[in-house]
């Protein structure tokens, strides 16, 4: 299981869930069976499921009233969450999520049909300009030749939802300002939460049914209107480098100086992700475009005291 905090720490593990066309009928021939090779699927209930996902559509109401129930049992179930500004969540919270919207939404058929041992849940403090991905894991194609040569399809990939936990706990902290999620304006972590699983949700059921995923498409799109409510497809959570300019009026080109081993170094700001990259000038360093060389150092940027002079444009 990963575990998050607000601190940013966290623990190793992954939790395990206990055609490129539009149209229905190209779905892959999938059939009835566990396989030792691979996972088979009865067409046509894909079919169904597919055809349901292109053209069923919820009322604003049903929709949020859907929302709401998922919002509180994830909260009354978790053994990490305190609240919706949760301070701490894990992998634990984001399986558990995504199992109710497949209940509340899609009748508890779409993860059992994918393979409940075929999609996992994590989070990632490395993430610190996308909110949230899905991962698909396909294999060597060598593999199951032998059961398409004997007619049929089977499905050997695997999917992994992954969330950011940085951008998370960068929300509703220490940068006060409005929250949009796909559009939707939230109101607490937990509904930030929400949105960006039910965007990664919309991206696993285009690759289990299609194989193929773009949210800037129509498909994805009117599939995340018409379940969930959405009107966009991008966040606006508070990345770190909007952190860094409101709160300590440091940004890209700032030129800066910190301690480091008790000496006082100045440099220049190059990149901000956790922490500020800084590029402090030294013949030891690395040659950059500008033909100087400099040392890399990385920053908490808490750390840094910025200077008044700037990188010239």
């Amino acid at each position: 299981m990963v575990r998050a905090t607000e601190g940013g720490t966290e623990s190793c593990g992954e939790t395990g869930f206990p055609g490129e066309s539009n149209d229905v009928a190209d779905l892959p021939n999938r059939d009835v069976g566990p396989g030792r090779r691979g996972v088979f699927y009865q067409p046509e209930k894909l079919s169904e499921l597919a055809h349901e996902l292109l053209v069923a559509a919820l009322t604003e109401q049903e929709i949020r009233l859907r929302q709401q129930r998922i919002h509180y049992e994830v909260l009354q179930l978790s053994r990490s969450m305190e609240s919706p500004n949760f301070k701490r969540f894990d992998s634990d919270d984001l399986r558990r999520m995504a199992m109710l919207y497949d209940r509340e939404f899609f009748g508890a058929k779409l993860l059992g049909s994918i393979g409940r041992d075929r999609v996992r849940f994590g989070l990632s403090s490395r993430m610190t300009r996308i909110a949230g991905k899905l991962v698909t894991h396909f294999p060597p194609k060598a593999r199951g030749r032998a059961d398409e040569q004997a007619g049929h399809r089977p499905d050997h990939r695997s999917f992994e939802l992954i969330l950011s936990s940085t951008l998370l706990f960068q929300a509703f902290g220490d940068v006060d300002r409005p929250i949009t999620v796909t559009g939707l304006r939230c109101v607490n972590r937990l509904e930030a939460m929400q949105r960006v699983c039910e965007h990664e949700l919309v991206h696993l059921i285009e690759m289990f049914f299609w194989n193929d995923s773009s949210c800037s498409q129509g498909r994805f799109q009117g599939i995340a209107k018409r379940f969930f409510g959405h009107t966009e497809h991008q966040h606006d959570l508070i990345t770190q480098s909007e952190r860094a300019a409101r709160n300590f009026d440091v940004r890209v080109g700032s030129r800066v100086r910190f301690l480091h081993e008790g000496q006082e170094l100045v440099g220049w700001v190059n990149r901000i992700t956790k922490r500020a990259t800084v590029l402090v000038e030294d013949i030891r360093g690395e040659r950059f475009t500008d033909g100087k060389r400099y040392l890399r150092f990385y920053v908490p940027l808490e750390r840094l005291r910025l200077l008044p002079t700037s990188l010239p444009r």
